[in-house]
């Protein structure tokens, strides 16, 4: 059986960390050997940690997402989504507590910039983005990258930085710049959509087989619409991208998880 990855999976997900365990076998029948769990803010982070320990095929990624970086500085006027906003906290305490694990972790992620959802304070989400590349760094560990309507600007930074490892998890920006962050070195992992996604399968045909990833987002961006998604369906993923590229199922994978090896290193184990 060919070997799966999945370098960005919420299993903290309030949709998914009920029925863990039965998510977990069934990612481990449909021969998927890594899932990289991504935390988003201080309660996911320590959820993801807690995984990592009960499960050996899940890989811990701390990190703090664009929109709760900035949670303590929206207004309530600004935020007009039919979602409540994110609860503020201590973002730079939490930057510290993530520094402090890093050992432990095999990527700093889920971070970036995110200009979809709320176009204020972009100067903390850079300012968090930046403190939270600068663990990465230190550590020698990739970071896994929100980069929502702002795929230029994280690609700016990470240059301006001189970041040598790095994903862009469900790029959504033009294959233009998308061809410059795989010449750059970095990935682009892409999401079981991808059957029914266009965009992703020109991704998945144009760019260097070098730099792609598969990812499952979970439980968002999965192969059916509305249907919840699960790192077990990484497999099908595979398929479309191998498809789009006119290549076999196994190659794809295997070359996915020679990828993967390569960007995660220090922890991988596939």
């Amino acid at each position: 059986m060919p070997h799966y990855v999945d370098v960005h999976a919420h299993l903290t997900h309030e949709r998914l960390i009920q029925d863990v365990d039965q998510v977990v076998a069934r990612a481990q029948a449909a021969g998927v050997e890594a899932i990289i769990c991504n935390g988003l803010e201080p309660v996911s982070n320590r959820e993801v940690l807690k995984l990592a320990e009960r499960f050996e095929v899940v890989k811990p990624a701390l990190g703090i997402y664009p929109i709760d970086a900035m949670a303590s500085k929206i207004s309530t006027d600004e935020w007009t989504h039919d979602f409540p906003p994110p609860e503020p906290f201590d973002v730079d305490a939490e930057i510290d507590f993530i520094a402090s694990v890093a050992d432990q972790l095999i990527a700093v992620g889920e971070v970036g910039l995110d200009a979809y959802w709320l176009q204020s304070h972009a100067d903390e989400q850079e300012r968090v983005f930046r403190r939270l590349i600068e663990v990465a760094q230190a550590n020698d560990i990739p970071v896994i990258i929100h980069s929502r309507k702002a795929e230029l600007r994280c690609f700016e930074i990470l240059q301006e930085m001189k970041v040598t490892k790095a994903d862009f998890h469900c790029f959504g920006g033009k294959l233009k710049l998308a061809r410059r962050i795989a010449e750059a070195g970095y990935y682009l992992s892409i999401p079981p959509v991808v059957v029914r996604a266009e965009s992703f399968q020109r991704y998945a045909a144009k760019l260097p087989l070098e730099c792609l990833l598969t990812e499952t987002d979970c439980p968002y961006m999965g192969p059916v619409r509305d249907e919840l998604n699960e790192p077990a369906n990484v497999p099908t993923g595979i398929e479309a991208m191998a498809a789009a590229r006119g290549m076999s199922s196994v190659d794809m994978a295997a070359a996915v998880a020679d990828n993967y090896r390569r960007l995660f290193s220090r922890s991988a184990s596939t």
